[in-house]
């Protein structure tokens, strides 16, 4: 398989050079994850994230995880506000100095899945299918949003 069917922490590697779908994938998860960055804002509604990465997904004949979300960071590592990656009717509007992470998993067949027994960390597709996942963890501004896992800072 090219892409492994374990969604990884942080991002995906391809092993090897990749087919076609493989690249699609990836692409397209990482495609989800930038355009729902560049959307949000003060003011901008939480459920916004959900809307764009679940239309890109489903653009590309691929479907977004539901068990798993994205989250804010505070005081505690995983609390509120929960990023759902899929559409959805949470009403929030995004306030300067909210911090949280947006971490899209998309997948090429079903969106159900289970945690390895063999590790209890690693997340598989039920039907083995290809997957792909990509994280940031996000600063609103008073202007914008802020990437604050972005590499190339």
């Amino acid at each position: 398989m090219i892409i492994s069917n374990k969604i990884q922490h942080k991002g995906t590697v391809i092993v090897g050079e990749g087919d076609e779908e493989a690249k699609k994938l990836d692409e397209t998860c990482k495609r989800a994850l930038n355009q729902a960055i560049r959307a949000i804002g003060p003011g901008v509604c939480l459920s916004k994230i959900g809307d764009i990465i679940e239309s890109v997904a489903e653009s590309e004949g691929f479907q977004s995880v539901k068990a798993y979300c994205g989250h804010g960071i505070g005081r505690g590592f995983h609390m509120l506000p929960f990023v759902q990656h899929f559409k959805n009717d949470t009403y929030l509007p995004l306030r300067e100095g909210m911090t949280f992470t947006i971490e899209p998993m998309l997948v090429a067949g079903s969106q159900d899945t289970f945690v390895s027994k063999e590790d209890e960390w690693t997340v598989c597709t039920v039907d083995g299918s290809r997957a792909a996942q990509y994280e940031h963890m996000i600063l609103i501004t008073a202007d914008g949003v802020e990437v604050l896992t972005d590499s190339e800072r």
